[in-house]
């Protein structure tokens, strides 16, 4: 892709929104002075339902929502809903929107139930094709931040979905080289338990720590088959129940503590999709932000047998 540089050449955005792109990486950049009005109630030390504006009773509080999975006695915009989507009040794009999961206010996805991870799940497919049916967004990209430190501003369990303009360059460079060399995300599965990688096989899915971790026990959720488009999974009972280990998983093993994490996929590419997990553990300091490099001291290893031994489990 050619790179326009930070000269205020963008893609066709309203006033407030733009996406720039670095002229030296070609990597774009999202600005969105909005954002700087974000409450933050992950910081105020108020962690009350009373006042969560994601909480069941306070859709109100919120836009109004595009859509939900809720009781079929009940009305849009009121109680009644497991999984609700509506658009972001501080959007980082033209097309940004939140999906709160589970009505009650729990704040560790490792607290929902598995009928609220399916409504999650099939609301994130019918946003993912919502927002795809816009003529200038090419990936919908679905992300949970989980803690302050890891980017929540309001502590309810909640997902993000961004409509962007392009895939992501860090899912470009994976399908670049998956075409490259063949799916790399198959040989992570086929790799993973005679290297001592594994951390849970269910039916249909598997969770492993990647052979390459960019940053400390990070964790992957994929398909045991190769898959290439979420929108085609089953919601079914496997995996919910390996979202419930992953989660499951991250409070246990890092005592519910930050983490980030995302679906990666890409629309009408032969790409393997799959969920990435990163605790927030490790630092990102200056040969991180830099170099675009990274280190880690934790092998996948060592991290496979934490989740493991914190989950109880054997493989």
């Amino acid at each position: 892709m050619d790179s326009p540089g930070l000269t205020g050449t963008d893609l066709p955005m309203d006033d407030h929104h733009r996406t720039l792109f670095d002229r030296g990486t070609g990597r774009p950049i999202l600005m969105s002075p909005v954002r700087l009005k974000r409450p933050q109630l992950n910081d105020s030390g108020d962690d009350d339902a009373a006042v969560c504006p994601f909480c069941e009773g306070h859709e109100q509080h919120t836009t109004p929502e595009v859509d939900a999975v809720r009781r079929p006695d009940s009305r849009p915009n009121a109680p009644g809903w497991r999984a609700r989507a509506f658009p972001n009040l501080y959007p980082a794009a033209r097309h940004h929107e939140v999906i709160a999961e589970g009505p009650a206010h729990t704040i560790h996805p490792a607290a929902l139930d598995s009928t609220d991870l399916g409504a999650a799940l099939t609301v994130y497919r019918r946003r993912i094709v919502a927002l795809e049916a816009h003529d200038d967004v090419a990936c919908a990209f679905l992300f949970k931040n989980v803690g302050s430190r890891a980017g929540s501003s309001i502590p309810h369990n909640h997902s993000q979905m961004l409509g962007l303009p392009m895939v992501p360059p860090r899912l470009a460079s994976e399908l670049d080289a998956c075409n490259r060399h063949g799916c790399l995300h198959c040989a992570e599965i086929e790799t993973a338990q005679a290297e001592d990688r594994l951390i849970h096989r269910g039916a249909h899915h598997v969770v492993l720590a990647p052979s390459t971790p960019k940053l400390p026990y990070e964790t992957w959720l994929l398909p045991l088959d190769h898959r290439a488009e979420f929108l085609d999974a089953a919601v079914d009972a496997d995996l919910i129940a390996t979202l419930q280990v992953l989660f499951g998983g991250l409070q246990q093993a890092f005592g519910g503590g930050p983490f980030n994490s995302y679906l990666h996929r890409i629309p009408e590419a032969p790409f393997h999709w799959h969920f990435e997990a990163q605790p927030r553990v490790g630092q990102v300091a200056a040969l991180e932000l830099g170099g675009d490099m990274y280190i880690n001291a934790v092998t996948p290893q060592h991290a496979a047998r934490h989740w493991r031994d914190a989950l109880g489990t054997r493989c």
